[in-house]
């Protein structure tokens, strides 16, 4: 699970020359915000602007070969995912929240961005918070898992096997954690002074692993699902009786103790679901990069095993695939996108302070996932008045590339990135796109992600490219004067247009560009907070 301790870094990171480009929101509440949903808008380019009054969400379809990254996808949380931007309940922040959005809202926020998905070529959309009494309940989750499977997206629900709520993740249920846990009091998990800890279920209870295979097997009967993610609670551990005989002795003891409560949650599951590796993406999460050992016990902790090889990878089935977090194994301060312009690869991006180039991960299957550009990636220093800055509205096009570049030469099958921001937002439209482009092409240059993808968005080839290119240059601190005032000529001559009703989307994507080349910020975000 996203959780702050886990992705925080303890240095603060530099938000100079690009922090006006990462964060401008340019053109968020723009036709169709709050509309009832409608198949994917055709883009409307130089030579096909769409009619009047047409649909002009920031949805595409575009043509697509099968991926280098197949196994990539979205990774969203139910009540901070906003597609539908006027709902009361929205929310950005927060892991384990009550849902407060209207039920209707969750179906139409999957379904929008399902389209996208389906759209882009992204094969799924991990959900925690699938089922929940207060959005619909089995009802709607099946219309968001019926309509994504139509689409040809997978639907993978989040299953909390100790901790998240269990299969059924809010609600009067019986493959809910809560539930069980008050059927089986003696069940939670036991804290380090001997304490039951709420919310939590122990690994090596007696019912525990038949409860959860149950639930599973319930699970992937009821719903046309894709695959799902299994998490445990992050890291926690249970120090019950039960679980103590089950740890190795102190000889084996280099390894640390939350890949044993692991291997224990997750196992029951996995071995339930062995004879769906094949057709579905069954991950389970490590909550940690793969690089061996421990760091150096202060920064970027997250980036390390914690060992040189836990147990649990040659213990799972290997069908099922690792998701490992890729979140402080790359650059900690992207490379200007100048880097990537007309290089797929530069030097610079094929190894990082920790993840050097030859480092695989340890498991015979695996996906990575990126925090960037969520409220669970933040910065500063740690100490108590820090002002913590969050990356969810940023565009983070850098660490997408470099990300799927990683990942393709270290043989991962996928990564996943959030999936929580309405395409209304360029900065996340951009994200999304570029998302869709490095995982087909992750050694394509951005030039050719301007030319082969933004071009379509945006009419033409070459405009893609174009806006490509001033993007790269505004990044690194180095547009001149003569891109700068391209940008401000292409917005006011879109603007004109869109007074005549058409080109509304090229004119976002250029109003932003121009504003951000300028170090321009909105005073306002679509966040209500």
């Amino acid at each position: 699970m996203s959780t702050p301790h886990s992705t925080t870094s303890s240095s603060s990171t530099s938000v100079n020359r690009r922090s006006a480009l990462k964060g401008l929101v340019g053109g968020v509440l723009g036709a169709g915000a709050s509309q009832a949903f409608s198949a994917p808008a055709t883009p409307g380019g130089a030579g096909g602007a769409p009619e009047v009054g047409s649909d002009q969400r920031a949805i595409w379809s575009l043509p697509r070969p099968k991926p280098a990254l197949p196994n990539s996808y979205f990774w969203t949380w139910d009540h901070t995912t906003n597609w539908m931007l006027d709902d009361p309940g929205v929310l950005n922040f927060g892991c384990n929240n009550r849902y407060l959005k209207r039920p209707e809202t969750f179906v139409e926020d999957y379904r929008r961005l399902t389209d996208l998905a389906a759209g882009l070529g992204v094969k799924g959309i991990l959900i925690w918070g699938f089922l929940r009494d207060s959005h619909g309940g089995i009802e709607s989750a099946k219309r968001v898992a019926d309509y994504a499977a139509a689409k040809g997206v997978a639907i993978l629900p989040g299953i909390g096997t100790n901790h998240y709520g269990g299969i059924y993740y809010e609600g009067r249920h019986r493959f809910n954690l809560e539930t069980f846990i008050e059927t089986h009091p003696d069940a939670r998990m036991v804290d380090e002074r001997g304490q039951p800890m709420g919310g939590s279920v122990c690994p090596s209870h007696p019912r525990f692993a038949e409860w959860l295979q149950q639930a599973v097997s319930w699970l992937f009967s009821e719903f046309a699902i894709g695959g799902a993610n299994l998490e445990n609670g992050d890291f926690f551990v249970c120090h019950c009786p039960r679980c103590q005989k089950l740890r190795p002795g102190k000889a084996d003891d280099d390894e640390p103790q939350f890949w044993q409560d692991q291997l224990l949650g997750y196992t029951p599951a996995l071995k339930l679901l062995e004879d769906r590796f094949k057709t579905k993406l069954i991950t389970w999460a490590t909550y940690k990069g793969f690089m061996p050992g421990r760091g150096d016990g202060k920064t970027h902790m997250g980036a390390y095993m914690g060992c040189q090889r836990p147990r649990i990878v040659d213990r799972l089935p290997p069908g099922a695939v690792a998701q490992w977090t890729l979140t402080r194994m790359v650059h900690g301060q992207p490379l200007p996108l100048t880097k990537f312009l007309d290089h797929g690869a530069p030097p610079e991006a094929l190894t990082a302070a920790h993840w050097p180039a030859d480092v695989k991960p340890p498991t015979a299957r695996s996906v990575g996932f990126l925090h960037q550009g969520s409220q669970w990636h933040r910065t500063g220093t740690g100490e108590p008045d820090t002002i913590w800055s969050t990356s969810r509205y940023d565009q983070i096009v850098s660490t997408i590339k470099e990300g799927c570049l990683r990942a393709a030469r270290a043989g991962l099958e996928g990564v996943s990135i959030h999936g929580e921001m309405s395409s209304q937002h360029v900065p996340w439209a951009l994200n999304y796109l570029a998302f869709s482009h490095f995982t087909h092409w992750p050694e394509a240059s951005l030039r050719q992600f301007g030319s082969k993808t933004l071009g379509p968005v945006l009419g033409s080839a070459d405009e893609g490219e174009a806006f490509a290119e001033t993007l790269a240059h505004v990044d690194a601190g180095t547009a001149t004067d003569a891109q700068k005032n391209d940008a401000k000529k292409r917005r006011a001559s879109l603007a004109q247009q869109v007074a005549r009703g058409a080109q509304l989307q090229r004119w976002r994507f250029w109003n932003w560009l121009a504003s951000v080349a300028v170090g321009h910020r909105e005073r306002h975000t679509i966040s209500p907070f």
